[in-house]
């Protein structure tokens, strides 16, 4: 038989990491939920007790997407599986627009990028202590997909170790 302590941490860990991939799943799949035309003049700045910061370019966008805030908090949340968004209050932002041509976009997802083991191994390690085995893998394919996009990118993995 478990200890009472032993089934409530393993419940906060799952909701609290489950709450962590909804969070990171909105900011990676921002365009995706929200549509082409408002990625372009806003994106997700942070999160913060249920309330997510969007950073908007300029007044005007601002006061547009406040009038659609309503449909913004519904989109969001049904990507989720559970209602992780409560609020959201938006800023004015220097939005980086990195516009790139579709063929440029296609040519790179096509690209196999593979992980170097340095980093496969972190992650492994990272996952080893989720007891639950399907968040667990949830947690390892995210963390494996979040380390191809920012390959995709051009972000350097970087692995320091410390001694």
């Amino acid at each position: 038989m478990e200890n009472i302590g032993t089934i409530l941490l393993s419940s906060f860990r799952k909701n609290y990491l489950e709450n962590k991939l909804n969070e990171a799943k909105i900011f990676v799949e921002y365009e995706t939920i929200v549509g082409e035309k408002i990625a372009e003049i806003s994106k997700p700045t942070f999160m913060q007790n249920g309330t997510l910061f969007i950073g908007v370019a300029n007044h005007i966008w601002m006061h547009q997407l406040y009038m659609l805030k309503l449909e913004l908090l519904e989109k969001i949340n049904s990507h989720l599986t559970n209602a992780l968004v409560k609020d959201i209050k938006f800023q004015i932002c220097d939005i980086k627009q990195v516009k790139k041509s579709k063929h440029e976009f296609d040519a790179k997802k096509d690209i196999n990028y593979e992980i170097p083991e340095k980093t496969m191994k972190l992650i492994y390690n990272i996952c080893q202590d989720i007891a639950d085995e399907e968040l667990r893998n949830m947690y390892k394919d995210f963390l494996i997909k979040d380390a191809k996009y920012k390959m995709k990118r051009g972000n350097v993995l970087v692995h320091t170790h410390r001694r």
